[in-house]
């Protein structure tokens, strides 16, 4: 009966949900991070979802490269570094901002953040969600999830 009533318990734990505090919580994995994405320039309040996206992205691992490749396996494009940036779509945008010349640059973490930065600043600039870079077809994913408006 007692193990009925704490394997009861256990289950009743696992489906309550996360405490309040738990959506503001950095990773552990990403903690190391935080001080650099204050020096170029991220706000307080953006870190908690800015690494809740870098963790989903990379796991904070910033040499992290995701490869996006076609239907016959060749690669078209690459997500680089901490945030995954991809390199087909942005960079252009950062070299004429003067933030990375080649995707390889987005290897530097304080590179990669000033990137993703620039990025967010692109987003609100165009009327779009902060995070909108991030989005993804999986609700829970992203904050950046919202179709554009």
């Amino acid at each position: 009966m007692r193990k009925t009533a704490l394997l009861a318990s256990a289950v009743l734990i696992s489906l309550t949900p996360a405490r309040a505090g738990a959506a503001t919580e950095i990773p552990a994995a990403c903690k190391k991070y935080v001080k650099l994405a204050l020096e170029v320039g991220f706000k307080k309040g953006d870190l908690p979802e800015l690494f809740r996206l870098a963790h989903r992205e990379s796991r904070c691992i910033p040499t992290n490269i995701g490869l996006n490749k076609r239907a016959d396996g060749s690669v078209w494009s690459k997500d680089v570094g901490l945030m995954q940036v991809n390199n087909y779509s942005w960079i252009t945008y950062l070299r004429n901002q003067g933030i990375a010349q080649t995707s390889d640059d987005l290897l530097n973490p304080r590179t990669n953040l000033r990137a993703a930065l620039a990025l967010v600043k692109y987003s609100i600039k165009e009327g779009l969600p902060k995070w909108y870079q991030w989005r993804t077809s999986n609700p829970n994913g992203s904050a950046g999830a919202a179709a554009k408006p």
